[in-house]
């Protein structure tokens, strides 16, 4: 409890003179069960987060078999997809690193945590590592820089978002991790360097980062705004 408390003054004297208009900045409450909540007034390191973030469609093109008379013939067509696949990375200035993939729909106002990949938040002044893979991501107006036009991966410029993550973390262990990959994986454990339909973050590129069930685990809810702008990507 006390060392939350210290991380709590340290990160509000540490970053009270950043400004509340910082296009870089968290402002996160984290809510340990039975314990008093942490509230988290970061800033993106935009040095180190040259990009808020990776979106890939999550379904591309449609075909159709037809029969006309005396022929036969397939016609294919390509839908302006709304649906992309997001996996994000950021970096803060106090070395926490946070790790998120979410579906995007243009149509909607939120989306869901990835239920196998879900989500890490490790190292830094917070010194724990929560992994969860249930939660939700709003994004509202003009809340992230998608082109649903552009049918291929594209790297997102700038995003604020409201985020929900549920997940668990060890009370005893501590953590330094600031970079964090994803790897494929077929068991949600181990890395593998075939193809695979599953990812998974990973620290060393050899094991899945998994939610913590060990006997000291303890839940977390994790509740916020995270803007993020990478002046850097040209908006496609």
């Amino acid at each position: 409890m006390l060392r939350l408390i210290s991380i709590l003054l340290v990160l509000v004297t540490f970053f009270w003179g950043c400004g509340l208009k910082n296009e870089n900045k968290a402002e996160v409450s984290i809510f340990p069960d039975g314990e008093p909540s942490l509230y988290f007034l970061g800033e993106v390191d935009s040095d180190i987060t040259t990009s808020c973030g990776q979106a890939t469609p999550a379904t591309t093109t449609t075909g159709t078999t037809g029969t006309t008379t005396g022929t036969t013939g397939t016609t294919g067509s390509t839908t302006n997809n709304t649906r992309f696949t997001v996996i994000s990375q950021l970096i803060f200035k106090t070395k926490e690193t946070l790790n998120l993939r979410f579906t995007y729909d243009s149509t909607q106002i939120q989306g869901k945590i990835d239920p196998q990949q879900g989500f890490v938040l490790a190292g830094g002044l917070f010194g724990k590592t929560v992994q969860g893979t249930q939660g939700t991501v709003e994004w509202f107006n003009q809340g992230i820089n998608i082109d649903t036009a552009l049918q291929s991966a594209q790297q997102i410029s700038f995003f604020n978002l409201e985020i929900t993550l549920n997940g668990t973390y060890s009370t005893t262990a501590t953590s330094s991790t600031n970079i964090l990959n994803s790897c494929n994986t077929l068991d949600g454990v181990n890395c593998t360097s075939g193809t695979s339909t599953t990812q998974c973050f990973t620290s060393d590129n050899r094991t899945c980062l998994v939610q913590n069930t060990t006997s000291d685990a303890k839940s977390v809810i994790i509740r916020g705004t995270l803007k993020c702008n990478a002046p850097n990507i040209v908006p496609q």
